[in-house]
C-alpha cells in the first residue's frame, strides 16, 4: 500500500476517531489538492456521508479514500478506493474485514415455533467482538466470552443493578429512573451494538432477548403505581399480563410494588414470584419475600436461574407506612397507612374496627379509605363477607360477629350467644341495673326486645347498640 496518510476536512465529520499517526487534519484548500502521499477521505454512515456539500468537479481525477463507518456503533465495515473520473466515481480498490456480515453466503435464520423454549448461544461475530469487550470494560464487567446471549445477560443485569443501587434511596424504583444513572449512555449504546452484531447473524428479533430500547417502551406501558401514588385521585394499576414481560420486566415490575403497602401490590408480586416458577427459576429465600418489601434481582447459580432479594439493599422486614400528613392527603396515601395498621391488629380486633363505621352518616375520602383498608384486610385474611357484601357491594347498616371466618350478622346470631353480648351490654352502659332474671323476648336485624323480671317491664333496643355501647334502651 503506497498511502501512508489521510487527511480530513477539519469540521467536516461528526466526533469519529482515528488513530492520530495515519488522519491529518487539513482546510479546505488541501483537502481538494491532489496529492501522491496523502488521500481525502470520505465518510459513509447510515445517516449522511461526511464532508458534504464538497463539489465533485475539485476532486476530478482524484483518488480519494471512502470508509463505511456505523454512527452508531462505530464499526468500521469497509475501505473502498475511488477515482473520480468525469464526475463519476470508479472503484479502484476495496478492503473488507474477513468477518463482515455482509459476506457471501445466506445468513443464518432461525425458524422457531410459538412452543419452542430456546436459549441462543450464538457468537458473536469477529467483527464487533472486541468492540462490545471494550464496552464492558468499561462497564467493569467482567465478560471475554462470545455468546450473544450471555452478553446480552450480563449487560441487563449490570444496567439493572445500577439503576436499582442508585434510585432505591429514593424510593423511586420506576424503570425509567434508568436513564439518570451515569453509565446509562454506554449501556445505551452497547446495547445498539448488540443489536447490530445479531442482525449480522440473521436472528430473529423477537425471540432473542429483548433490547434495552425495546425493554423501556415496554416499561412504560406498565402503569407505576408510585406514580399514581402522588395524584389526589388515585386509580388503581391497569392489570398486566406478567408473561408478556422480559425476566427482567418481572423484577421491575416486581419492584415497583415494594414500597406499597396494600394488598394489590402483594398480590401482584405473588403473581410475579410464580411466573419465575413457571419458567424454571428457583426462589432463593423465598420466605425473605414473604413480606414483600425488598426488591429482587436475577442471578445464577452453576446451571440454575435463580431469583433472590439484591444483597446490595439493606434488608428490610416490613413495608413502610405511608405518612399522614396535613393538608390535602392522597387516599391512595391514606389508605396504605390505614391498611398497615389493621395489619397488626387480630381478626377480633379488626371486625371491632368495622363496626365502628357501622351507623356514621357522613362520607368522606378518609373515611372511604378506611373502609378500603378494612374490606382488603378481610379479603387477605380470608375472612367470608357475603353477609354484608356483594359482588359490587358492601354494607354498614348492621354490626356483625365472627364466627369461625366468617362475618355474621348481629341479629342472625344464636340467642344463647346473643344473651352473652346483652349482658355485656347492660353491665358497661347501665352498670345500676339489676338484671335479675333477663329474657329475651324477641329480636331481628333491626332491634332487640328484653324483659328484666325485678321490674317487669319490656325494653328495646336498637341491636347495634349492643355493640356499639349506645345508652339508647328505652321502655316500652
Amino acid at each position: 500500500m503506497r498511502y501512508l496518510k489521510f487527511k480530513m476536512l477539519a469540521g467536516g465529520y461528526p466526533n469519529f476517531r482515528f488513530p492520530s499517526g495515519l488522519i491529518e487534519e487539513v482546510d479546505l484548500q488541501d483537502f481538494c489538492n491532489k496529492e501522491e502521499e496523502r488521500l481525502a477521505l470520505s465518510v459513509e454512515t447510515q445517516f449522511e456521508t461526511y464532508p458534504s456539500n464538497i463539489p465533485m468537479e475539485s476532486l476530478e481525477g482524484h483518488e480519494i479514500a471512502v470508509l463505511s463507518k456505523s454512527q452508531l456503533s462505530g464499526c468500521q465495515f469497509v475501505l473502498r478506493f475511488i477515482r473520480i473520473t468525469n464526475g463519476k466515481r470508479v472503484k479502484t480498490f476495496e478492503i473488507k474485514s474477513d468477518e463482515h456480515f455482509l459476506k457471501q453466503g445466506n445468513p443464518k435464520v432461525y425458524n422457531i415455533t410459538e412452543n419452542e423454549d430456546i436459549k441462543p448461544q450464538d457468537k458473536i461475530p469477529k467483527f464487533y467482538l472486541y468492540e462490545i469487550w471494550n464496552y464492558l470494560e468499561q462497564l467493569d464487567i467482567l465478560y471475554r466470552g462470545e455468546s450473544l446471549a450471555k452478553v446480552y445477560h450480563e449487560v441487563t443485569s449490570h444496567a439493572y443493578s445500577s439503576f436499582l443501587i442508585e434510585c432505591y434511596k429514593e424510593r423511586s424504583l420506576d424503570w425509567i429512573s434508568f436513564l439518570g444513572i451515569s453509565q446509562s449512555e454506554k449501556i445505551l449504546e452497547l446495547y445498539r451494538l448488540l443489536d447490530i452484531s445479531r442482525r449480522s447473524l440473521g436472528l430473529e428479533l423477537d425471540r432473542l432477548p429483548i433490547s434495552l430500547e425495546r425493554e423501556l417502551k415496554m416499561f412504560r406501558d406498565i402503569r407505576n403505581p408510585l406514580k399514581k401514588r402522588i395524584k389526589r385521585n388515585y386509580e388503581n394499576p391497569e392489570d398486566e399480563d406478567i408473561r408478556l414481560l422480559s425476566d427482567i420486566g418481572l423484577c421491575i415490575y416486581y419492584n415497583n410494588h415494594i414500597n406499597i403497602n396494600s394488598l394489590e401490590s402483594e398480590i401482584i408480586q405473588r403473581e410475579v414470584l410464580e411466573e419465575f416458577k413457571n419458567r424454571g427459576y428457583y426462589i432463593r429465600n423465598e420466605h425473605l419475600l414473604m413480606n414483600h418489601a425488598n426488591p429482587i434481582e436475577i442471578n445464577w447459580i452453576p446451571g440454575i436461574p435463580s431469583v433472590n432479594t439484591i444483597r446490595k439493599v439493606v434488608y428490610r422486614t416490613a413495608k413502610d407506612i405511608a405518612p399522614f400528613e396535613t393538608g390535602l392527603v392522597n387516599s391512595q396515601l391514606q389508605y396504605e397507612g390505614y391498611y398497615g395498621i389493621f395489619e397488626s391488629l387480630t381478626d377480633i380486633e379488626l371486625v371491632s374496627k368495622l363496626n365502628k363505621q357501622v351507623g356514621i352518616k357522613y362520607w368522606g375520602m378518609g373515611r372511604a379509605s378506611i373502609i378500603r383498608a378494612l374490606r382488603k384486610q378481610l379479603e387477605k385474611r380470608g375472612i367470608d363477607t357475603s353477609s354484608i357484601s356483594g359482588e359490587k357491594t358492601f354494607s354498614l347498616k348492621y354490626c356483625v360477629v365472627l364466627d369461625n371466618k366468617k362475618l355474621v350478622r348481629l341479629g342472625e346470631i344464636p340467642e344463647n350467644r346473643l344473651m352473652l353480648i346483652l349482658k355485656a351490654y347492660l353491665r358497661k352502659c347501665y352498670p345500676d341495673c339489676k338484671l335479675g332474671e333477663l329474657r329475651i323476648i324477641n329480636y331481628d336485624l333491626d332491634k332487640l326486645q328484653f324483659t328484666v323480671s325485678v321490674h317487669n317491664t319490656l325494653y328495646e333496643i336498637p341491636i347495634n347498640d349492643l355493640l356499639k355501647k349506645k345508652r339508647e334502651m328505652k321502655a316500652l
